[in-house]
């Protein structure tokens, strides 16, 4: 079912992209987050770590209408070097110094956003339809076009059920399961194919209904191509899909003519029903290997590894009950190739090498090669804490976090990476 293609959408407000000066992104050694910074530098020895995340102030809260940000629930640095937020209201475009550049009205908000390499941007979502007389609220991924130039339009929306390709031959109008269906988070590949995760009620595998909780892959033309049902729905392992909360590639700004065709990935999970134990690895990082009988996804069992040798670091992404409620993940695409998780339960931004260590590269000349601890958090509303953060992104050795329950963006650099 396809609905509203190429129609340019109606409600749009549109704000002037405005001229931004190099001191405007990228600070001052007037301004208020230099001042601070130096000013740490001059305190007592031993009170400033040497490798941590700083604050970068201000923190964003305006939203793309000029408004103000009601609980964001994701945001992405796109390959143009826009920011994307998601909130309660719609589809907030900012530039890199927060200021509004564009916003989209949803109804009922969206819940995560990423662009992919051709500029076009996908939104989870809800959205009302008629079935048979009946009006039925279900989940869809929005595809917008033309974001870039301020001239969006729908190019597509994903519906469930209707464009998942198990439902084709039979139910393929919704059922009362479907009105629990979520669509949680897009991951993009290097043909802008995209995944998207999907959680619900659906959990055994059968002829007529995959299961809910799984990952979608779709073409760029929105057709479902495959779920992939090699992850468990229902049993905790290495290779499960519990309650999918988010799925991350390994595709990302910046942008560049070639990108490894790779199919891998990273999905966190939640226990199937509330009040279940914590899962043991909520975070999986899979690896998806083309065979002659087609793709075998497995653990990555590189970074499972090394989490038995604690003289690789101090954390793991596969230590045990690490995190919790993992909301939102996001690569750092710069050759950094870290790994950032926010923790919604926690309150907490956790950071991992690409090899799955927590921490980052420690400085030149350390005496130890392990990772440096750089994640932190904590329940609150000052410049290190959160509430409930619900997504986090990257561009520029910048991390942004989708602070949900204090309405605001966040935005943190590693103290070694100030020039």
């Amino acid at each position: 079912m396809r609905r509203a293609l190429g129609h340019i959408i109606p409600t749009l407000t549109v704000i002037s992209v405005l001229v931004v000066g190099c001191d405007d992104i990228l600070g001052s050694k007037s301004d208020k987050t230099t001042e601070e910074i130096f000013e740490a530098g001059r305190s007592e020895p031993g009170l400033l770590n040497e490798v941590e995340y700083v604050a970068l102030f201000p923190f964003f809260t305006q939203a793309g209408d000029g408004g103000t940000l009601d609980s964001p629930q994701d945001v992405y640095v796109g390959y143009d070097e826009l920011l994307y937020v998601v909130d309660s209201r719609g589809l907030h475009v900012l530039d890199v110094s927060g200021r509004g550049n564009q916003f989209i009205p949803i109804v009922g908000g969206g819940t995560s956003v990423i662009q992919d390499r051709r500029f076009h941007v996908y939104v989870t979502a809800r959205r009302d339809t008629t079935v048979n007389n009946e009006v039925w609220n279900l989940p869809v991924v929005l595809h917008y076009s033309g974001i870039t130039t301020g001239t969006p339009m729908i190019e597509d929306i994903i519906w469930h059920p209707f464009d998942d390709d198990s439902r084709k031959f039979n139910l393929r109008d919704p059922i009362p399961t479907d009105l629990e269906v979520e669509f949680t988070g897009v991951g993009v590949l290097f043909n802008n194919h995209i995944y998207v995760s999907r959680t619900g009620p659906v959990n055994r595998r059968s002829s007529v209904i995959l299961p809910h909780n799984t990952i979608l892959e779709f073409t760029t033309d929105g057709v479902n191509i495959q779920a992939l049902i090699q992850l468990s729905p229902t049993r905790e392992s290495l290779v499960s899909s519990i309650r999918p909360t988010d799925v991350m590639t390994f595709v990302h700004p910046p942008q560049r003519s070639f990108f490894n065709q790779e199919r891998h990935f990273l999905i966190s999970q939640e226990p199937l029903n509330e009040g279940d134990p914590d899962l043991r690895f909520p975070t999986l990082s899979i690896k998806a290997v083309v065979t002659s009988d087609g793709i075998v996804y497995s653990p990555d069992v590189g970074k499972v590894s090394i989490a038995t040798n604690p003289e690789r670091g101090d954390g793991f992404l596969y230590e045990p009950f690490k995190l919790k409620r993992p909301s939102d993940m996001m690569m750092a695409a710069d050759g950094t190739n870290y790994i950032f998780v926010t923790d919604a339960a926690k309150d907490s931004l956790f950071v991992f090498t690409g090899q799955g260590v927590e921490g980052v590269a420690p400085p030149p000349g350390s005496r130890s090669s392990k990772p440096v601890v750089v994640s932190f958090g904590g329940t609150g509303n000052g410049s290190m804490q959160f509430s409930s953060p619900m997504g986090v992104g990257y561009f520029d050795r910048i991390v942004y976090v989708a602070d949900t329950g204090n309405h605001r963006i966040s935005r943190f650099r590693l103290n070694t990476d100030f020039e």
